[in-house]
């Protein structure tokens, strides 16, 4: 049997709150910089009946991919081309939390947990195990299937140099890892302070994952809690946790920044303005680190990617009529992408 805390997923968690004014375009005395959504973004439109985006990934010559939680399909856009279907979804694929793009092997990795149930007031997880999965980046195969230890629920994950891949588990509180070649996945790290405890949607422990530049150290945050980890590799990896000016609102989908600098969303769940954060995590400088919001003002973001380029593609779930109210209350007819530039 699944716990309820399974349903605290990256998709669906963040998005049960109002959008809110945007954040004044200032430095506060909680050492929070703030920008409000910037009008130069733009927004790829989805196209009609894709609903609820999350996972997405980019390739190296800006192709991106976007799955649904819907229904697992996955889109796939060409640069200045149109949204083409690359998976259909299917009974072994039903939804995407995520996607990460093992460029050299050729493999679009993902997690895909029975999340819909979630979806309505007091709402609860399906039965179906909750899997990772490989989809060939070309095209569309399904190459690997792999299922979550019972009990288990993955939210996100990253790719490591070698294969490998790690994700976090949002029940038991955990980073699990599959080796390169195995059939297993196994727990990587564990620690105390990544568990969740209260009630609704604070029970959610490890939410977003990146992996930094150096291909070794992990950043995680914990959804509920709002906490934010660096793991350092080693025989017992090392776990620290980022000293903030507050905690973060609800912390999802995370990745760095080609200077080193971390990007994540906060769905904001209790303030309904939902923001893309820049922080440097790994700079030398002691004491809480500075919260740079690079847009507020979002639409339940989920999840991102991040080009070397500096363009950050966001997905917004759009989903707060639907938790508040459930199936009573009709998705939107528009969902989309949004791209922000990083700025210096």
């Amino acid at each position: 049997m699944y716990s309820p805390l399974a349903g605290a997923l990256t998709t669906l968690l963040l998005t049960s709150t109002p959008a809110a004014p945007p954040l004044a375009s200032s430095t506060s005395a909680s050492g929070m910089s703030a920008r409000p959504r910037p009008s130069s973004s733009e927004q790829l439109p989805l196209p009609a009946g894709f609903t609820i985006p999350n996972g997405i990934a980019h390739a190296q010559d800006g192709t991106l991919y976007v799955g649904s939680v819907a229904d697992g399909r996955v889109l796939r856009r060409a640069p200045g081309g149109a949204w083409t279907e690359l998976f259909a979804g299917s009974e072994q694929v039903f939804s995407v939390t995520s996607l990460r793009l093992d460029a050299p092997r050729n493999l679009l990795w993902g997690t895909s947990p029975d999340a819909m149930g979630l979806l309505r007031p007091k709402g609860a997880v399906g039965a179906r195990t909750a899997r990772i999965f490989a989809l060939d980046a070309r095209t569309g195969e399904l190459r690997k299937v792999v299922f979550l230890p019972e009990g288990a629920l993955g939210n996100d994950l990253t790719v490591a140099p070698d294969g490998g891949i790690f994700v976090t588990e949002s029940v038991r509180g955990s980073v699990l890892h599959l080796r390169p070649g195995s059939e297993h996945l196994e727990t990587s790290v564990t620690d105390p302070r990544f568990k969740a405890q209260g009630t609704g949607m604070s029970t959610v422990g490890p939410a977003g994952i990146a992996l930094a530049p150096d291909g070794r150290t992990l950043a995680i945050n914990t959804f509920g809690p709002g906490r934010l980890f660096l793991i350092r590799p080693g025989a017992s990896p090392g776990v620290t946790e980022v000293q903030l000016p507050r905690r973060l609102e609800n912390p999802d989908g995370m990745r760095f920044a080609p200077d080193g600098r971390l990007l994540l969303v906060e769905g904001s769940i209790q303030s309904g303005d939902g923001r893309l954060i820049r922080i440097d995590v790994l700079g030398k400088s002691k004491g809480p680190r500075m919260l740079e919001v690079l847009a507020s003002g979002l639409e339940s973001p989920v999840n991102l990617t991040v080009s070397n380029e500096g363009t950050v593609w966001v997905t917004e779930a759009r989903l707060r009529d639907r938790i508040l109210r459930g199936t009573t209350a009709p998705l939107p007819k528009r969902f989309w992408v949004s791209s922000v530039s990083l700025p210096r």
